[in-house]
């Protein structure tokens, strides 16, 4: 553990911790940030870092200078005025801070905060206790953006740590380019490997993947040479082998993953693999191989639901370091979360930011009564939707768009009248969107004046409409209310007195946005 000023870099569970609380940090950040405080005070040169990074790697300096950009955000480090990374032009960097051995290293750091999840992780130990048993299974957890997988990778991989014979490797794939290298989480979790203290495993791997891990290799190893290495290096001792995020894996790594999981000889390997539903089509080649090895029952999949109000009360209590908390706080962030981990932390959040939950003296207080609260969309989440909308076709943005006009709950007939479309081609669009993304399902059906029915849809959470809602330009919006208002006085027609209250504000939100 090395301590340097508020921070401590856990070396052996590979995390970075400020007071209590763990950073995210993804492994390539993790591992420059690490060699930097490992020589600190002395000039480190783009060339070197590179070099014993990665070896057998051509990294671009853009991306080398992306980690310091990332690390300097992470420390809240003024590139101007650093206090901990200096930039010496064109020649590499030099780690200022004094560091100093922790006390209590790795082995009594804290593990990572995790609420709600001890069924989860009960369900990983088995599977690891059948690992270990030569019976390798295959695991996947799954769910929405924000839901907590990473977070519950984090907590079993430091619960397991220190288990006896047991090899933990671990790989990303990002988005920005991990889709473009093939085996690239792959590299990154066996290069893992070879940078802890375990002369077997780097014997073992430049034995079987010499394309990888022997010097001056100048090619890549085949897939076959991979499950090699992988099962050799689970033949006595337990791997317990980590792919994050595959819906963003290059074909090579999904390739890897179906080999290994179709293999049917005893090796002491757990594959775990985590990725989000929402991102990948029906043609993606992940859902084909998940297609594949559900008919096979050649995998299992352990899918993230939102957490209840007892584990939102219980994060607020270790958070606020409270028992007693204000009435109804912890209602009111289950409610706005809707159980998402993500959404929850950055409601506290923003209700700290904005003054609202006070901390005095250990007591925890709120300056305004529940009912005067008004959320709005935390900061943090706003980015979390946007870049989920961003990766929809116009088209299926247009349907969500046209579906935020009338609330979280909507009708097939209001988007239709929205859209100036006919209402049974809206509802066929809106069918195949929800077999599609999972930020719409269907709410049901409701008979119109005239005995026609029309399908209602809810958005996955209140905060998608509201994101939705504010993305309208303003002329647009006032049209789309107004169309909605013309289309209730045409349903019910003589009968408007039913809908007067709806009739009003539409065409209210259509004169104030217009």
């Amino acid at each position: 553990m090395q301590q340097f000023g508020i921070y401590r870099l856990d070396l052996q569970n590979e995390c970075l911790w400020q007071a209590e609380k763990q950073l995210k940090l993804t492994p390539r950040p993790f591992s420059v940030l690490r060699y930097l405080v490992e020589n600190p005070q002395r000039l480190v040169t783009h060339d070197e870092l590179l070099e014993a990074l990665w070896p057998e790697t051509y990294v671009q300096p853009q991306v080398l200078r992306t980690y310091i950009l990332e690390l300097r955000k992470l420390l809240g480090d003024n590139p101007d005025e650093p206090q901990f990374i200096e930039t010496i032009p064109k020649r590499g960097y030099r780690f200022l801070a004094p560091v100093a051995n922790a006390a209590g290293s790795s082995a009594g750091s804290p593990t990572p905060s995790l609420v709600g999840r001890d069924s989860e992780l009960a369900t990983l130990h088995a599977h690891l206790a059948r690992a270990r048993n030569a019976e390798r299974p295959t695991v996947f957890i799954t769910g929405d953006p924000g839901i907590g997988k990473t977070a519950l990778i984090d907590a079993f991989s430091a619960q397991v740590l220190n288990t006896p014979k047991l090899r933990i490797a671990r790989g990303q794939s990002l988005e920005s380019f991990g889709g473009k290298e093939s085996f690239y989480p792959v590299r990154e979790a066996l290069n893992s490997l070879r940078h802890v203290e375990d002369e077997k495993a780097r014997a073992l791997l430049a034995s079987a993947a010499p394309g990888w891990f022997t010097p001056n290799a100048a090619s890549s190893p085949s897939l076959g040479e991979i499950c090699e290495a992988l099962e050799a290096l689970s033949q006595t001792d337990a791997l317990l082998l980590v792919f994050e995020d595959i819906h963003w894996a290059d074909s090579s790594t999904l390739d890897l993953i179906a080999a290994l999981a179709r293999r049917r000889g005893r090796a002491r390997l757990m594959l775990l693999c985590s990725f989000r539903p929402s991102d990948i089509d029906a043609e993606h080649p992940l859902r084909l191989l998940e297609q594949d090895l559900l008919t096979s029952r050649r995998g299992e999949w352990l899918r993230l639901g939102p957490l209840t109000k007892q584990a939102v009360k219980e994060y607020l209590r270790r958070e606020l370091i409270t028992d007693a908390l204000p009435s109804g706080l912890s209602s009111l962030i289950h409610q706005n979360s809707a159980g998402n981990p993500l959404f929850m932390i950055a409601t506290l959040d923003h209700l700290r930011t904005q003054r609202i939950l006070l901390t005095e003296k250990g007591q925890v207080t709120l300056s305004l009564p529940l009912a005067e609260i008004e959320l709005g969309i935390p900061d943090g989440v706003s980015g979390v939707i946007e870049l989920q909308l961003d990766r929809l076709t116009d088209q299926d943005r247009l349907l969500l768009e046209a579906g935020s006009i009338y609330g979280t709950i909507f009708p097939a007939w209001a988007a239709a009248a929205a859209l100036d479309r006919d209402v049974e081609a809206v509802e066929e669009s809106y069918a195949a969107l929800v077999r599609r993304v999972r930020l719409l399902s269907i709410a049901g059906q409701d008979e119109l004046p005239g005995g026609t029915r029309s399908a209602f849809y809810v958005f996955a959470h209140a905060l998608y409409r509201e994101v939705l809602y504010a993305r309208l330009p303003a002329a647009r919006r006032a049209q789309w209310h107004l169309r909605i208002a013309d289309r209730l006085r045409s349903m019910f027609a003589g009968q408007e007195s039913n809908v007067a209250h709806e009739i009003a504000a539409h065409t209210e939100a259509g004169s104030r946005a217009s």
